[in-house]
């Protein structure tokens, strides 16, 4: 067994990416698959696999439909890599695009710690805003 964490947020992209530069999210083979859809709480975004690597939504930027993406909503608990390689991954596509980055994601560990996951150039952080034993770290 390794260390697991829960992470859950949004990460938005300025201005809104159009699908096509970042399709390949949606389509495999790796996972998770990303799906299209208006929120967490849409019945679709339960995609492929969601059992084991959570929920990965690409929220459209507006209602006519998903040509630009506004918005990626997570919550998936799982080992640091099964959630810092997708999301770097989104990342590093919006950046590579030319698009702005932020992130609004917090995640907490098996020990009581808790922080945020930044964005950090094309890349993430992992920032510890507590843990019980010693001072938090960044990784």
């Amino acid at each position: 067994m390794g260390y697991e964490y829960a992470a859950e947020g949004t990460v938005t992209v300025t201005p809104p990416i159009p699908l096509s530069a970042i399709r390949e999210l949606t389509e495999g083979p790796d996972l998770p698959i990303f799906t299209v859809v208006p929120g967490l709480d849409d019945p679709g975004a339960a995609g492929p696999w969601a059992d084991i690597v959570g929920l990965w939504a690409l929220i459209p930027a507006d209602a006519e439909g998903p040509a630009t993406v506004g918005a990626l909503k997570m919550d998936h608990t799982s080992k640091s890599a099964a959630i810092g390689v997708p999301l770097a991954r989104f990342v590093r596509l919006c950046r590579e695009a030319g698009h702005g980055v932020t992130s609004d994601v917090k995640f907490w560990g098996e020990e009581g710690e808790r922080g945020v996951i930044e964005v950090d150039g094309s890349d993430i952080a992992w920032v510890e805003t507590y843990h019980p034993t010693r001072e938090p770290a960044r990784w």
